[in-house]
């Protein structure tokens, strides 16, 4: 089942970028951001990084609990 990632990657200028993707696993959606954004086609080693909602959800939550203590 496809679930939603978010791909982080930077341009020659160190600009930073995110690109939403539904696949059913990293590799897939690292594989469809370079379909979708040309620039990643002839740079694909400026990809950052690559994660799923769940873990952007669980990061947020202990984001949040952190500053609790």
């Amino acid at each position: 089942m496809p679930q939603h990632y978010t791909v982080g990657y930077h341009d020659t200028d160190l600009h930073k970028f995110e690109i939403c993707e539904y696949a059913t696993s990293a590799y897939d959606a690292i594989q469809h951001s370079k379909e979708d954004v040309p620039y990643l086609r002839e740079h694909p080693h400026f990809i950052d990084y690559c994660v799923s909602e769940e873990v952007n959800n669980i990061s947020k939550l202990m984001a949040a609990l952190a500053h609790l203590l």
